[in-house]
């Protein structure tokens, strides 16, 4: 693996956290305002601007909209492709190890 590689599979990992933070910060405002609802509380400012952060957050984490910096998957399948032309013996062990999990 090259330093291209180990810095897009770095890109990759940040790109999934981020993606998880935004996921449970959007879970969490949905409770929240679910039990705003609940006592009674109406606030539409809030339930806009978490609309929006939604709206914002699903076209840049999208593949056919918004590729903005982001890894493809085929990027990453590239990658691994290359890793096993590279080291026959890594699909020895992957072939294996399939065989065994599927027994």
């Amino acid at each position: 693996m090259n330093d291209n590689d180990f810095q897009l599979v770095m890109r990759a990992k940040k790109q999934i956290q981020r993606e998880t933070y935004i996921r449970s910060f959007l879970l969490f405002s949905a409770v929240f305002c679910a039990a705003l609802k609940f006592l009674g509380m109406e606030l539409p400012f809030l339930y806009l601007g978490l609309f929006v952060i939604l709206f914002v957050s699903l076209v840049l984490s999208s593949d056919l909209i918004a590729d903005i910096g982001a890894v493809s998957k085929r990027d990453l399948i590239d990658i691994i492709e290359k890793q096993f032309h590279n080291d026959p013996a890594l699909l020895a062990r992957y072939s294996s190890a399939r065989s065994r999990s599927q027994s």
